[in-house]
């Protein structure tokens, strides 16, 4: 499906697509004017309450899915952006309460997320599953460089005027949310999380979070100034908006289990390369690695909306993202200790390798799923987990 259609059919999505869209921008805004205050108390004062939100948002995500199963999503959502509206006027009062705005704004938005997961998955037809997925990782890339760019005029608006219409952007998602309509959640048995499908994802997003660390380290010790890390998160994020286009124009619901499966095959062989090429090739190649990574992860992601039951959605999402940030945690934790002994070059290296070897696997898994229907990830075998057959 073609991503300006889904717009245009789906009444819903069109109001959950401008959600986001304002959801991400905004909380950009806050989170860059936020890292700046607390950085003016001191680096360590700022890395200490960033590591704390970003371990108790990691431990919270699994909570917050099994009760985004038994809530109303849309109601329940609602009520997290309006308070991190008000959240967001703290610092407007005084600055001594930016530690706690950040904090409570960021842990909401861990609890968004399985809340997002499984209202999206509603408000979707299958057909347009792999559409609407590729059009809100896109319009994510979007507002990643709009928000960056709305943040350069905090010298020029103040605080007050930049928080308040960051505040006011939060409380239009409240509206659009609002307006979604989904479909009724049918009264069937929630079963057990299908294991057999979560195992993949939860290996593939631990190394894509720690994956932008080592792309930043790598380049910056072969060119140590700040525009060699800006120019590489535009390269990616480059990349990761043609990667959404190409899946979403471009590739087809059938094929999906295919790209989610050879996707860690074709990322590790461009991790190889980057680790053994110059850097004026690593440049090219970061743009090829930010399409594969958005290829990747919208296939995984689309393949669990098209696989697991929407009671379900909201438990599997946040096991997947829990697990997956405790993983990415100690392996960038380990690579800060690796980094200094081997250099940047070989721990990429060793990840290529990684996801080279996972490729394969999968792919050579992937036969074997037309011979038996209940093999790993299978969408037979799923299908019973999750209905709690046994």
């Amino acid at each position: 499906m073609r991503l300006g259609k889904i717009l245009g059919e789906n009444r819903s999505f069109r109001f959950y697509w401008a959600s986001i869209s304002l959801s991400h921008i905004s909380g950009i805004m806050f989170n860059v004017i936020s890292a700046y205050i607390l950085l003016l108390v001191s680096p360590s004062f700022y890395s200490l309450v960033v590591g704390v939100t970003m371990l108790v948002g990691a431990l919270i995500r699994l909570p917050s899915g099994y009760l985004s199963d038994s809530l109303d999503r849309r109601k329940a959502l609602m009520l997290t952006r309006l308070s991190q509206a008000v959240l967001i006027l703290l610092p407007i009062l005084s600055l001594k309460l930016t530690p706690f705005s950040y904090v409570g704004f960021n842990l909401l938005t861990s609890l968004n997320g399985p809340l997002s997961a499984g209202l999206v998955q509603s408000v979707m037809e299958k057909r347009q599953v792999l559409g609407g997925t590729s059009l809100n990782s896109l319009t994510i890339s979007i507002s990643s460089v709009v928000g960056g760019l709305v943040s350069l005029s905090y010298p020029v608006l103040g605080i007050t005027a930049f928080l308040s219409i960051a505040s006011v952007m939060r409380l239009f998602t409240v509206f659009f949310i609002g307006n979604v309509r989904v479909k009724a959640r049918k009264d069937e048995p929630k079963g057990r999380i299908p294991v057999s499908l979560i195992i993949y994802p939860i290996l593939v997003f631990s190394f894509l979070d720690v994956i932008p660390v080592m792309m930043n380290s790598l380049v910056f010790v072969v060119s140590s100034v700040e525009p060699s890390l800006a120019l590489v998160s535009l390269l990616t994020t480059l990349g990761n908006g043609m990667g959404a286009i190409l899946t979403g124009e471009r590739i087809r619901e059938n094929s999906i289990g295919i790209w989610a499966r050879t996707g860690s095959l074709l990322l590790g062989l461009v991790l190889v390369a980057i680790s053994l090429s110059p850097l004026y090739l690593v440049y090219v190649l970061l743009v090829l690695r930010g399409i594969l990574s958005s290829i990747q992860s919208i296939s995984i992601r689309s393949d669990l909306r098209l696989r697991v039951s929407n009671n379900l959605m909201g438990r599997t999402w946040g096991l997947i993202t829990t697990i997956s940030s405790f993983v990415a945690s100690v392996v960038a934790l380990s690579y800060s200790f690796i980094v200094s002994v081997t250099g940047t070059r070989f721990p990429v290296l060793v990840l290529g390798l990684s996801l080279l070897t996972l490729g394969i696997l999968m792919v050579y898994r992937g036969p074997s799923n037309r011979q038996d229907t209940k093999a790993l990830g299978s969408e037979a075998g799923v299908r019973e987990e999750s209905s709690g057959k046994k």
